[in-house]
């Protein structure tokens, strides 16, 4: 398997949502099987567990994803259950970020604020093995120096796929949208050279 090396980029004035859109987009193709099939089960077992594996399983989403970008490794639906050797801090991350950031939807504006911030706390934690104190001030620093309206927009966009996606559509939805955070999360500089299978 070949690789391309992706050299390294001037800092941007903000994060290019087209781009973004883009390589999501390239990104959830390239695996759509796998990311279909894991999306899938998480959300099975989510449900089943009554949210406890939730945490664990969309890391392993999210890691499927990044790692395809990071070292150009084809996704398989196993990898889906990749992440579960750090259950509980997976499983802290999902249950810390739910309650506060459904405490700020109270006021609707707090809540897309506070998602926004922390948009990167997953791809953080699953690509840099950061713990979720340190991912959440990283992912806030990310969003801030890449630009807070642009990373807004493209929050209010993945929302609105959600909420629009019903049926089959749901199932597209999920993976879509995972690929499009990490997508985001590499051009906002999670990693500026990352190898991107060819």
């Amino acid at each position: 398997m070949s690789t391309v090396v992706v050299t390294q980029s001037a800092p941007q004035a903000g994060l290019d949502i087209g781009q973004v859109f883009k390589r999501g987009w390239g990104l959830f193709v390239k695996d759509i099987g796998a990311l279909i099939v894991g999306g899938i089960i998480a959300g099975v077992l989510s449900v089943l567990t009554l949210g406890i594996l939730v945490g664990p399983l969309f890391a392993g989403l999210y890691g499927m994803v990044a790692h395809r970008v990071r070292d150009g490794k084809a996704a398989e639906v196993g990898d889906v259950f990749g992440q579960m050797g750090r259950f509980w801090s997976f499983f802290a991350a999902a249950l810390v970020l739910g309650i506060l950031i459904g405490l700020a939807s109270i006021t609707i504006v707090g809540g897309v604020v506070l998602a926004t911030i922390w948009l990167y706390v997953f791809p953080l934690m699953v690509d840099r093995r950061m713990g979720l104190g340190d991912a959440m001030k990283a992912s806030k620093d990310m969003v801030l120096e890449g630009g807070f309206w642009q990373h807004l927009a493209l929050v209010i966009i993945t929302i609105i796929i959600g909420s629009v996606a019903n049926g089959w559509l749901a199932l597209l939805a999920t993976p879509f949208v995972i690929a499009l955070t990490v997508a985001a999360y590499f051009e906002a500089g999670g990693d500026r050279q990352p190898a991107i299978a060819a």
